[in-house]
């Protein structure tokens, strides 16, 4: 396989104190400001994250995620912690924490995303997950994604070996 046909690195899964903490680092083939269009814009998240994002990114605002597959689905709530435009994004998503971090690197753009979470469990089924989204939002940007980084249940089964059995005590609901 060739650099860019390479799958992306798998997450790593650490604890920092009572939460459990998701980071990966993708590197995506943009500068700095379309990176940060294609995670901060309407239209751009709409391409790689799991669901609209209401509000405005100002520090202290409230967030409302939404899905559209589940139009009578309930809000779930959140409120953004940091922005700095081009740069930096942090918010809450319930009891979950997103951070995404920019930095300009070898000619693109290098995303540092870390998911922290509220139990252990969750590190299996999130990591897969996580990793789908930003395969997802690599490609928006004109990246290279093998087809292994779109494959949820195959991912699900490599996040459970790596990071254990805990990790995997939360399965997805059954659809």
């Amino acid at each position: 396989m060739g650099m860019n046909e390479e799958r992306m690195a798998l997450a790593d899964f650490v604890q920092r104190g009572r939460r459990w903490v998701l980071a990966y680092t993708i590197d995506l083939p943009v500068n700095r400001w379309d990176a940060w269009i294609a995670i901060a814009s309407r239209d751009g998240l709409g391409q790689w994250f799991p669901a609209t994002i209401v509000g405005e990114w100002t520090i202290g605002r409230v967030l409302r995620f939404t899905f559209p597959e589940d139009p009578d689905g309930e809000p779930m709530a959140g409120r953004v912690v940091d922005v700095e435009a081009g740069a930096l994004l942090a918010f809450t998503w319930e009891s979950d924490s997103l951070r995404l971090t920019l930095t300009e690197h070898d000619g693109g753009t290098r995303l540092d995303f870390a998911a922290s979470l509220d139990g252990q469990g969750r590190g299996a089924r999130e990591g897969a997950g996580w990793h789908v989204c930003l395969a997802a939002l690599r490609e928006s940007v004109g990246g290279y994604v093998v087809d292994a980084d779109r494959d949820w249940k195959q991912l699900f089964g490599r996040y459970a070996e790596k990071f254990g059995p805990a990790a995997a005590t939360v399965l997805p609901p059954s659809s």
